[in-house]
């Protein structure tokens, strides 16, 4: 079998090309150009590909990325949301484009570095190392991707491919961990908007009853939760609570007046053998790094969804993903719009 795989030039996306040479597949690497920061990634895919020895490819899908990924987050910031660009990076760029682009060049599948398994019924799961758990992010591929995108990392701990690599001697062992969005290198956000001439206008900082306590220099450099850098002295730490676009302004609180017990989501994406009711119970993550809660179904509406949580949360996110398991399988998610019930 032919397979395609996505190859950023890091450990995983190198790990997952070795791990399939050695099942005997005929591979062919891809490697997505998608902003500025990608000529470093190219040069290090292709040095990755050299050591495996496959061929390599780079797709310029730059435009479609600003168009489909960078605008809609700039968007979203602009509108007070804490935007999460990754699952629709996925949907829309990596198993849509880029699949689509794996099939001209003749190859049946895509495989990529994620932490994630595919059952052969075609079921979403969770990878073995929860730690690295990437399912979330993946929430809402279209049920036609499942059946053509392999994800060879997802029985594998990953310190076990770290170790794996470095065995082999492939240089892709030693790269270092993103931890931030690929576009904003060094995870400088402020820096970021501003060069993409979102302004900074100031406004105020008040708490749940409205009483004023302080100023911000613009509501793109806050998000839900948030606790550093308000600039506000309490007796006790203040947490972003809410954030108003329309007033521009920042809403704070104590760390029990965060929490939340209904949020309520739109888009929703479920995945095929599944169905959501009302009355049905599932647990949620409601950011990637948050821990699965549980929850039941409580109102259905024409183009949304609430879900009231068993325990209150804090910090659910506007812009976020609310993604729904089974254990650990992937029902299917959409985009939180809210707290409380869709009237307040």
């Amino acid at each position: 079998m032919r397979i395609a795989v996505a190859m950023s030039g890091g450990m995983d996306s190198t790990a997952a090309a070795f791990l399939l040479k050695n099942e005997g597949h005929e591979l062919l690497g891809l490697h997505m150009r998608l902003h500025s920061a990608s000529d470093s990634s190219w040069l290090q895919a292709r040095h990755a590909a050299e050591q495996l020895g496959i061929t390599i490819r780079a797709v310029d899908l730059s435009l479609e990325f600003c168009k489909y990924v960078v605008e809609p987050f700039l968007d979203q910031y602009l509108r007070g949301l804490t935007p999460s660009p990754c699952p629709q990076c996925n949907r829309r760029i990596k198993f849509g484009l880029l699949r689509e682009r794996a099939r001209s060049l003749g190859c049946d599948v895509l495989a990529t570095g994620h932490y994630a398994r595919i059952a052969l019924s075609g079921r979403l799961l969770k990878g073995i190392d929860t730690s690295k758990d990437q399912s979330y992010f993946l929430f809402n591929l279209p049920a036609t991707a499942l059946g053509s995108v392999l994800f060879p990392l997802g029985d594998y701990a990953k310190a076990d491919i770290r170790d794996m690599l470095r065995r082999e001697g492939i240089a892709a062992a030693h790269s270092e961990e993103s931890q931030e969005l690929c576009f904003i290198p060094g995870g400088d956000y402020r820096l970021f908007l501003r060069e993409k001439g979102i302004p900074e206008k100031p406004g105020s900082i008040l708490n749940i009853r409205g009483e004023y306590l302080g100023r911000h220099s613009g509501i793109a450099h806050f998000t839900v939760g948030q606790r550093r850098g308000l600039g506000i002295c309490a007796p006790r730490p203040l947490y972003v609570v809410r954030i108003d676009p329309a007033a521009n302004s920042v809403i704070v609180g104590f760390k029990e007046e965060t929490l939340q017990q209904k949020l309520w989501i739109r888009n929703l994406n479920v995945f095929p053998l599944h169905s959501v009711s009302r009355g049905d119970r599932f647990q949620v993550k409601v950011r990637s790094t948050s821990r699965a809660a549980w929850c039941s179904v409580s109102d259905i509406r024409q183009d949304r969804i609430e879900l009231t949580l068993d325990c209150p949360q804090s910090g659910i996110a506007p812009g976020q993903a609310a993604v729904l398991y089974l254990e650990d399988e992937v029902v299917g998610g959409g985009w939180i719009q809210g707290t409380g019930s869709p009237e307040d």
